[in-house]
């Protein structure tokens, strides 16, 4: 997986849920790294209604054990769970597979940290033929008969009350008749050994004004299995005085991985939400961030999806943010940002 993923070129981003509750504020941000024009897709901190009751309270079972009401209508919904086998630090869903409209969509791979993962999924025809003419499109996005794919989906996590990411596609294997769709999110909690539920309900070919040009397939693909997979990060020590926004604050902890930087931090300071409602809290966004490899060679990554909460007239914020390749974390010798540097 590490090496499809690295070769991939991104082509699509930006999730935003937002969810404010008194003085508790929980917000997830989606950025567009570098200058390129993605199209933006939503995934919903509740997908379909199921998660609803995930955080809020759960029910005691038939055998005692506290669930949430999710949990306990998996069956009537979605069938079984899939279970997840790790190898390599990689989680491998077993039989996460949905076949409609003659396309088969599968989940094969997931990879991350506690707060940050992928998941690659395999889009193919049943009858073995192609989907279309697969290529490569000016910005490197790969394409189908010259277009853009774009898939119709919901993703949830249970447990977790928001997420914000991206979504690209490539093709592992141009022998084959599959491409691959991959999802990287940031969640507000840690995922690891969670219930993934996917919904797609299609998957659609944009035109170079992100307008619908074709029709891959309409139907119902669902898929819910296991986020079993072994972290792969690296802490990193901070150093030096935060400033977000004009602002100061301090560091708690900086990780790395194979796809991502974890960084949470707290701001002396809050924020009154804008009359208009529309939430956009300048302390989430930490500018550029600088990644120093051990070799020398720098990256530059843009901040990512972040969740805050006040207390104590502060704000606490955890950020995600994700790199373009996959990377041993046990290269990185720094991460600077914000006036911080933090070393391996």
């Amino acid at each position: 997986m590490a090496q499809a993923v690295a070769s991939a070129a991104l082509s699509a981003t930006d999730a935003t849920q937002g969810e404010k509750d008194g003085a508790r504020r929980s917000d997830i941000r989606g950025k567009a790294a570098g200058a390129r024009r993605r199209p933006r897709f939503a995934v919903a901190a509740v997908a379909a209604g199921l998660a609803l009751a995930v955080g809020l309270g759960g029910y005691a079972y038939a055998s005692g054990q506290l669930v949430s009401v999710a949990s306990a209508f998996d069956d009537v919904f979605l069938g079984s769970t899939a279970p997840t086998k790790v190898r390599n630090k990689v989680g491998r869903p077993v039989d996460a597979v949905a076949t409609s409209d003659g396309v088969t969509i599968s989940a094969d791979a997931i990879m991350g940290d506690e707060h940050n993962y992928a998941v690659v999924y395999s889009i193919r025809r049943a009858d073995g033929k192609p989907l279309g003419k697969v290529g490569t499109g000016a910005n490197g996005t790969l394409t189908i008969d010259g277009k853009t794919l774009q898939a119709d989906f919901d993703q949830s996590v249970d447990g977790t009350s928001g997420a914000g990411g991206e979504i690209y596609f490539y093709d592992a294997d141009p022998s084959d008749n599959a491409i691959q769709m991959v999802t990287k999110m940031t969640t507000d909690t840690s995922v690891i050994g969670a219930t993934m539920r996917t919904s797609f309900r299609g998957i659609t070919l944009q035109d170079s004004d992100y307008h619908t040009a074709g029709t891959i397939a309409t139907g119902s693909w669902d898929l819910k299995f296991k986020l079993n997979y072994e972290s792969d990060s690296v802490g990193l020590k901070p150093a030096g005085t935060l400033t977000v926004a004009g602002t100061g604050g301090s560091v708690r902890g900086v990780s790395v991985s194979p796809i991502g930087i974890t960084i949470d931090y707290t701001v002396n300071g809050t924020e009154k939400a804008p009359a208009s409602g529309r939430w956009s809290p300048k302390y989430l966004d930490l500018d550029d961030i600088t990644v120093t490899m051990r070799d020398g060679t720098t990256m530059t990554v843009p901040s990512g999806a972040a969740s805050s909460s006040e207390k104590d007239g502060k704000t606490v914020v955890s950020m995600g943010s994700f790199f373009d390749d996959v990377i041993d974390p046990g290269d990185v010798a720094s991460v600077s940002f914000a006036g911080v540097t933090a070393t391996a």
